[in-house]
């Protein structure tokens, strides 16, 4: 492992490894997982499929854009981008994408799921739902099912940024986040843990043999404890003090992606988490991601900040692409986009900071191996009320919903988990899903 570019990407992004209750060992580090990957995109708040990928014509529900425009089979809304219309400081909205752009570039690729009912237009439930197929509580997300079905031995099969990502013990969770202190903790032995060329407090021959007597003081511990709590709590000491071996193979980049000004940090953040996913299938360690944006509760504002928001999302998918192909790996990933709900049906104020509010009905968005390619199904009315399809054939109803199912996220799940080869595994036996079986929703 090359330490100087892992000090700088762990730095920035956070990398802590803990292991669930429910994990009551130390995991040792697999074969090299091959693949498929599977990238979970969380719009942290609420995103508006109107001004995304269920577009309607100008009125109630829109009242930036003229209509629909088309890539392929797509609807999109066609909204421009620029400095002055999303409040960015000078040559900001350059480092953005338009729907525009991002249509006519990944639509070829793209299956989009709209009039998705999620029951609910609470946030922790939206989340859950969207990331499980669940609306309860309790229910892991696809991220820990698929990880702990494909790579149940990793201690990095998942790793998250954000999102509901629980596990329900299934398997150990990394989680990247804004964690400064963490370089201290992983790498006691420097004097000044963010500075790689530092001093060491002591020789490396010393620092092993510390080592090795703790490991040694460790397991006699371990072996003498019967509390399960106790003993699940010194299993994952051990785990994190074996993060220098686990991590030993990763060839990260040498250098982070930096964006000017202070309103694309979060854009900049989301890039940096997939410089260090990509990185993470790379090198045959992780199955599942969470990579999270948030900033789309626009309860005011709305044409400003959503606009915006969307416009970095999909530049950061493009780059998480981009880091994919470089890598060679853009073949085997597997992307959700997804959020909490949608909003609307309209807007909570007249004026030009108006906002929209929750709204139970949205849409999502797939791409990547073995999704079908240059798709809408489902779809809503004009006042964003979800319409019915036919279970086999996918096509929307013409009118009423006999005989016909509104999509819902178990729906999606279970699809996706049949997608992912992970649906007659224990992970997915434990958590079984009743939403309505459409073999072809995803895959086409």
């Amino acid at each position: 492992m090359d330490r100087r570019n892992f000090l700088k990407i762990a730095g920035l992004t956070g990398l802590a490894v803990s292991a669930p209750f429910g994990v009551r060992h130390v995991l040792a580090q697999p074969d090299p997982y091959k693949g498929p990957f599977f990238v979970l995109v969380n719009a942290g708040g609420g995103w508006d499929p109107v001004y995304l990928c269920d577009p309607k014509n100008r009125g109630p529900l829109n009242r930036i854009y003229d209509g629909p425009a088309t890539a392929g089979n797509i609807k999109y809304a066609p909204i421009p981008i620029d400095d002055a219309s999303l409040g960015l400081e000078p040559g900001g909205s350059a480092y953005l994408m338009s729907n525009q752009q991002f249509f006519e570039k990944y639509g070829p690729q793209l299956t989009v799921l709209n009039g998705i009912d999620m029951s609910t237009n609470n946030h922790d439930g939206g989340s859950r739902a969207t990331w499980s197929g669940r609306l309860s509580e309790g229910f892991p997300s696809f991220g820990a099912v698929v990880a702990a079905t494909r790579a149940p031995d990793s201690s990095l099969a998942y790793i998250s940024s954000g999102g509901y990502d629980a596990t329900e013990g299934l398997i150990p969770l990394t989680r990247m986040s804004s964690i400064d202190a963490l370089r201290r903790v992983a790498y006691p032995n420097q004097t000044d843990p963010n500075d790689p060329d530092t001093e060491l407090f002591h020789s490396t021959s010393t620092a092993a043999r510390i080592r090795k007597a703790q490991e040694e003081r460790l397991k006699a511990q371990l072996a003498q404890q019967r509390l399960p709590r106790v003993k699940a709590a010194m299993s994952e000491l051990t785990l994190a003090r074996a993060s220098d071996d686990v991590l030993k193979d990763l060839v990260l980049p040498a250098d982070l992606i930096d964006l000017p000004g202070y309103q694309l940090g979060d854009l900049r953040n989301m890039m940096q988490q997939s410089q260090l996913a990509v990185a993470a299938f790379k090198a045959g360690m992780a199955v599942a991601v969470n990579l999270n944006l948030g900033g789309f509760d626009t309860h005011a504002n709305h044409d400003v900040d959503q606009v915006r928001q969307l416009a970095k999302l999909l530049a950061g998918v493009d780059f998480l692409m981009t880091e994919a192909e470089k890598a060679g790996i853009a073949g085997d990933l597997v992307i959700m986009m997804g959020s909490d709900f949608a909003r609307g049906p309209g807007y909570n104020a007249d004026n030009q900071y108006g906002g929209k509010d929750h709204w139970s009905i949205t849409s999502a968005m797939l791409m990547g191996r073995g999704i079908g390619t240059n798709r809408v199904i489902g779809a809503t009315t004009d006042d964003q009320l979800a319409l019915a399809i036919d279970p086999g054939s996918l096509a929307v109803m013409d009118g009423g919903t006999d005989g016909g199912k509104v999509l819902k996220p178990e729906t999606i799940h279970l699809a996706l988990r049949k997608l992912a080869g992970v649906a007659d595994g224990a992970p997915a036996k434990d958590y079984p899903l009743a939403g309505d079986d459409m073999p072809a929703l995803l895959s086409g």
